[in-house]
């Protein structure tokens, strides 16, 4: 059988995700995936909003698209690669998330947080900065 090197890597990043992290982690898959969402933006960040799509297609994370942008919320929409939208264990998408919160936060100067939900077709992820809490700027 012959695959391309994209869906090969998107099956071992799933094995990893899927089977030896949430294993390893347990009850606290969600929150520990979450975080390494969040250090993942800090070693990979963006310079603005539009490199966002392209560094999840580049990621192997899917189509990622920002449906609603108002006030302090950002709603966005994820299509994962069809091999991820079979059952996934709870909280999978928080790496997603967490990589998307705290690119809003470096953005936008302000502490971010966000969350993952699935949806039929696609996944949905909000992400919320405080205008009341900024950023340390000195790290």
């Amino acid at each position: 059988m012959e695959s391309t090197p994209n869906t090969a890597s998107t099956f071992g990043i799933e094995l990893i995700r899927d089977y030896v992290l949430s294993d390893l982690l347990g009850n606290d898959y969600r929150q520990v995936i979450y975080w390494a969402g969040k250090r993942l933006a800090r070693q990979f960040p963006v310079l603005n909003e539009d490199e966002l799509i392209p560094f999840f297609v580049e990621a192997g994370w899917g189509t990622l698209s920002l449906t609603k942008k108002k006030g302090t919320t950002f709603s966005f929409e994820l299509l994962p690669p069809e091999s991820t939208k079979a059952e996934r264990p709870t909280g999978y998408f928080q790496l997603e998330a967490g990589f998307l919160a705290e690119q809003v936060a470096k953005l936008n100067g302000f502490v971010a947080e966000g969350y993952a939900e699935m949806g039929k077709e696609c996944v949905h992820i909000t992400i919320q900065f405080d205008p009341k809490d900024p950023l340390d700027r000195s790290n």
